[in-house]
């Protein structure tokens, strides 16, 4: 629900391991109901502010109504109110939600949660990867070194474990997507190198009469280059 769900790195969708799903839904919808969606009246008077543009508000609700007609279970939000002055969409929770809706296949940039039962978290990893994009994901866990052995099973740019978006300001850190999330990274070393221009110089130490890799061949030169090729990039020929 961050900044109305309207940031890149916002959490789309959420997978839960059966065993925790219910608890997990119950005390989602309880928070999610109490979040104020309004206009602040003071510092802290509010927590989930408008949508930007009313395209957006478009997009929230064909999501919404989508999984609804495919099934989904909304457990908290979910009624637009079009006589309210702004693009007010109320925080969202959906459950009964999988990869037939939109809301889980595509960004719908607002301020949804649908959350997807799942058996375990080989299950949870494959779905979690069986998207276009790459973003940011996060992984939570009581068991750290398990959480981080599916992290680095996770297609994504920047994956958490127990934490959520604060990777994005780790400045020092390289930040970029993976897949159609984009190329190249901010942050860190990474972020500075993707403005210099990279020069390759290649100058020959040896002077031969004649080059093996130009031009007439014979059938002694390319035995010749195909033990040098191997030699040079074979798996093993250099360990």
């Amino acid at each position: 629900m961050f900044n109305g769900g309207q940031t890149c790195v916002s959490v789309e969708r959420v997978y839960v391991e059966e065993p925790v799903y219910d608890e997990f839904v119950a005390k989602v919808t309880d928070k999610a109901r109490a979040l104020r969606n309004d206009l602040p009246t003071a510092p802290g008077s509010t927590d989930v502010g408008s949508l930007t543009i009313a395209s957006q508000v478009d997009t929230v609700r064909e999501h919404v109504e989508d999984a609804r007609q495919k099934g989904a279970k909304i457990v908290a939000g979910g009624d637009f109110d079009p006589s309210r002055k702004g693009w007010w969409y109320p925080p969202t929770v959906m459950t009964d939600v999988d990869h037939s809706m939109e809301c889980m296949t595509e960004e719908t940039f607002g301020p949804t949660l649908p959350i997807m039962k799942v058996a375990d978290s080989e299950e949870a990893i494959r779905l979690a990867n069986d998207s276009p994009y790459g973003l940011m994901a996060s992984v939570f866990t009581r068991d750290i070194a398990k959480g981080e052995q599916i992290a680095r099973r996770i297609q994504a740019g920047t994956v958490h474990v127990n934490d959520a978006l604060i990777g994005y300001s780790a400045m020092e850190a390289p930040m970029g997507g993976w897949k159609d999330s984009g190329l190249g990274a901010r942050h860190g070393a990474a972020g500075i190198k993707k403005y210099c221009a990279t020069q390759t110089l290649v100058v020959s130490r040896f002077h031969l009469h004649k080059d093996p890799h130009t031009y007439p061949y014979n059938g002694r030169i390319f035995k010749l280059l195909g033990r040098g090729v191997k030699l040079l990039y074979g798996r093993g020929q250099r360990d």
